[in-house]
């Protein structure tokens, strides 16, 4: 727990904000803002990396930020989306988050290639982000783009029923209740300020997510409750389909998304799963002799999507 808590509050090194921000249509008519950061040595061609935040986050939380720098450093484009209702997105886009919603990163990344058609693109998701891009990979198995050549997925909560369970133990409500807290201050600020916003008018917002899913996110996104969202979003029943090369990395401490979900399922021989003693939820931190700061997981990121190039 204490690493998932860190990694809430410590920001690191954030660089200045240069990024061009681009609006993206989507396949349903609504709209979301990814923030392009391009390498001053960056030519047409050159990887480009697509970043998918968390649940609660958006492209300015501190690890979009940390890992966004880093690879740039690696001279490697990147593409930090902000999903349906969060960051820039939050008052363009007329509905909101889905935990499986591939069809908005399939459209994030066909705007992509438009943008540089010669270069190959890294997928990095992260927490409900991670269940993103290893369902949306999965769904393509052997047709996918040519262009999409790896992908990594941190902490991704592939089984959303399963999750929900685990944050409903004891140990777990404080991170329930962070969560719920923020969400329900981010739709209150979006009733105010969003015209024509999708929404079933629940109030007041339930204090669980599981409610919240049931009440909220599964009737605007078309399902008939709670338990229908979690399992055709989930991205576990997929992983056996996945066809490009893959990395899922995760912790045994993570109190979000409990390693036997990951380790029991099966997945494709493309998908290979890095598991760390600790690092909690999107944590991660260990200041090895090899890094020049705490943030494992970000120099890892990095150093993986940049050895795809490397290799001869």
């Amino acid at each position: 727990m204490s690493q998932t808590v860190a990694a809430l509050l410590l920001k690191g090194r954030q660089s200045d904000h240069t990024a061009i921000k681009r609006v993206v249509n989507l396949f349903d008519g609504d709209r979301l803002v990814i923030h392009d950061d391009q390498p001053k040595k960056w030519i047409t061609g050159d990887r480009i990396a697509i970043q998918i935040h968390g649940l609660l986050s958006d492209h300015s939380s501190p690890y979009m930020v940390r890992v966004s720098d880093k690879l740039r450093r690696h001279g490697i484009r990147t593409i930090r989306v902000d999903l349906r209702g969060f960051g820039d997105s939050a008052l363009i886009s007329r509905s909101h988050i889905n935990g499986g919603c591939s069809p908005d990163l399939q459209s994030v990344i066909d705007y992509v290639h438009r943008l540089s058609p010669l270069s190959n693109i890294s997928l990095i998701g992260f927490s409900i982000g991670g269940n993103i891009v290893l369902k949306t990979i999965g769904q393509w198995g052997s047709e996918f783009p040519r262009h999409v050549d790896s992908a990594i997925a941190v902490s991704p909560p592939i089984d959303l029923n399963y999750t929900m369970r685990n944050l409903r133990r004891w140990g777990n409500r404080v991170y329930e209740r962070y969560m719920m807290a923020k969400l329900t201050r981010t739709l209150a600020y979006r009733r105010k300020h969003v015209a024509g916003l999708v929404d079933t008018g629940i109030n007041p917002v339930p204090n669980r997510l599981l409610d919240f899913d049931d009440k909220f996110t599964a009737p605007i996104w078309g399902y008939k409750n709670a338990a229908e969202y979690y399992e055709k979003c989930s991205s576990a029943r997929l992983l056996s389909e996945v066809k490009i090369p893959t990395i899922i990395l995760t912790s045994r401490d993570d109190p979000v998304v409990p390693i036997d979900m990951l380790a029991n399922t099966p997945v494709s021989n493309y998908v290979d799963l890095v598991s760390t003693r600790t690092g909690g939820h999107l944590g991660f931190l260990s200041r090895g002799i090899r890094d020049p700061d705490r943030y494992w997981m970000d120099w890892r990121i990095s150093q993986w999507v940049a050895a795809i190039d490397a290799v001869p």
